[in-house]
């Protein structure tokens, strides 16, 4: 690809059943959930690598591919807005997210939510989109 929209070098940084992290040096971090029965502590180990990445890496934006990841239970969701979010924005670089909408509908009400209540508590920019061409062309841009 001549417009380079990905980038060429890539890096598996982690790996459990429910996601892959894998870190585009110098553009963004990816999180490629899988279809995989939605455990908290496997859910919160997920995002706890996603946070030390960022941290070591330096880099502010992430794209979350929820095609085909499980729902978020609630009390999941309360975690992510009132510990884990805060956290990665003052912790960290994060400032982008784009999110590939999930395939389920529970997940993209679920997300959905999840997102009203982090835009109201941190300065975390995030977008939806039906591909990943699109979520990455917007992370690139941003």
């Amino acid at each position: 690809m001549d417009n380079q929209l990905y980038p060429r070098q890539q890096s598996l940084y982690f790996h459990n059943h429910l996601a892959n992290i894998i870190e585009y040096p110098d553009c963004y971090v990816q999180v490629e959930w899988q279809p995989a029965p939605m455990y908290s502590s496997s859910l919160r180990e997920v995002y706890e690598q996603l946070l030390q990445l960022l941290q070591e890496s330096k880099l502010s934006k992430v794209l979350s591919d929820h095609q085909m990841m499980p729902a978020i239970m609630p009390p999941d969701r309360d975690w992510l807005v009132t510990d884990w979010a805060p956290r990665a924005v003052q912790h960290s670089s994060y400032r982008y997210c784009a999110i590939i909408n999930s395939h389920d509908v529970y997940n993209r009400l679920g997300t959905t939510e999840l997102v009203q209540r982090i835009r109201g508590s941190v300065a975390l920019h995030v977008s939806h989109f039906q591909d990943h061409e699109s979520a990455a062309r917007w992370l690139l841009s941003s």
